[in-house]
């Protein structure tokens, strides 16, 4: 009961709900930075030191596309980019406010959505909107500019090896896993262990029941850490492990992906400046270059759902995506007694995650 009364509340609410007041934020706000990114570059280029920047994610290797990007495009601004799981991520960076009042990196864009309000009303955010601000959603964005959604990133898609199986042995739900035949042919991410999966699986539990998840739990299922990693076990031709839907569609020419008619979890990956960067033209070089048409037109050819309006004929809106919502995964995460409830519901049948962190297993 309480599984689907969570759902029913969250469903009927909108992320301005888990945003501060705008009066919280007092004397704060900005106007836009209509400065093009020539500008903003030469401005950075007469700060000293690397830009720092957190960037969420489960193996090293998902940063290197941005990292090879951005010094093609900008050799003169030297970039540390370290890739981590999130929420370790930002426990690195409230650690080292408490010892020394610096958040140990100029910038953030990590998954943990809840980290940047309570940062907001903290005082630790710089406040920014980019010359590209008025095209972001306003459901996705911050209206004082203290942070906003970069990405738009999902779950939910089954993900499976096109060597071993045909679209037509495909289940068409997800109530369908529970069937025999596909014991011992999945592998999840563990969802006690990343809170983007632990909200997919109290949606997948509000609609089929925890009798669909116990059963599930005995199909002998690979359960691993990080959800990078489903898809390197998928695409390996030695294994009975073809499909899984806590994974994204990449790398690998044997990976091909279907949408189930259930929801998925999407949400805005945000991004932030810290109030306490020495090098505020850099980051505010780094998150106009990553909202701007320029970089935003490689996600939309991609197929990527974007956080800017303006793209929307190249990419389609995400706001037309059927079965899920865009917002409700950011409620979720600002109630964190209740995602710890359904934390210690999955351990209670799986156990707790094992394993080394997943950047320290690649």
């Amino acid at each position: 009961m309480r599984a689907v009364a969570y759902s029913v509340i969250f469903q009927g609410l909108s992320l301005a709900v888990s945003l501060p007041l705008a009066d919280s934020f007092p004397g704060h706000d900005c106007v836009v930075d209509n400065r093009t990114l020539d500008e903003i570059y030469a401005a950075a280029q007469k700060e000293s030191g690397e830009l720092t920047v957190f960037w969420g994610g489960d193996e090293i290797s998902q940063g290197d596309p941005t990292i090879t990007a951005w010094n093609a495009r900008f050799p003169n601004v030297k970039l540390n980019l370290t890739v981590d799981v999130s929420k370790y991520l930002d426990s690195r960076i409230d650690r080292q406010f408490q010892k020394t009042g610096d958040d140990g990196a100029d910038l953030a864009v990590i998954q943990t959505t809840h980290d940047y309000s309570r940062w907001k009303r903290e005082g630790r955010l710089l406040p920014y909107k980019p010359a590209n601000w008025n095209n972001i959603y306003p459901a996705l964005k911050d209206p004082n500019g203290a942070f906003f959604g970069i990405f738009v990133y999902q779950f939910g898609s089954l993900i499976y090896n096109s060597d071993r199986l045909n679209e037509s042995q495909l289940p068409n739900s997800y109530a369908d896993f529970v069937d025999p035949a596909w014991k011992g042919k999945l592998v999840l991410t563990y969802p006690n262990d990343d809170d983007a999966i632990g909200y997919l699986f109290s949606v997948l539990i509000d609609k089929y029941g925890w009798e669909w998840f116990e059963t599930l739990s005995q199909q002998d299922v690979q359960w691993i850490r990080g959800t990078g990693q489903p898809t390197d076990v998928v695409a390996k031709g030695n294994t009975t492990r073809v499909l899984s839907f806590t994974s994204n569609l990449t790398g690998p020419k044997n990976l091909a992906s279907k949408i189930l008619d259930v929801p998925r979890v999407l949400w805005p990956q945000r991004g932030a400046i810290f109030s306490s960067t020495k090098r505020p033209e850099s980051a505010k070089l780094f998150l106009s270059w990553l909202i701007s048409d320029e970089f935003q037109q490689g996600l939309a050819s991609e197929g990527r759902y974007l956080s800017v309006k303006n793209l929307n004929s190249t990419s389609g809106s995400v706001w037309n995506e059927p079965n899920t919502g865009i917002t409700q995964f950011g409620t979720f995460m600002e109630d964190r007694a209740n995602v710890e409830w359904w934390r210690f519901q999955y351990e209670t049948t799986i156990g707790t995650a094992q394993g080394v962190s997943p950047i320290l297993s690649v």
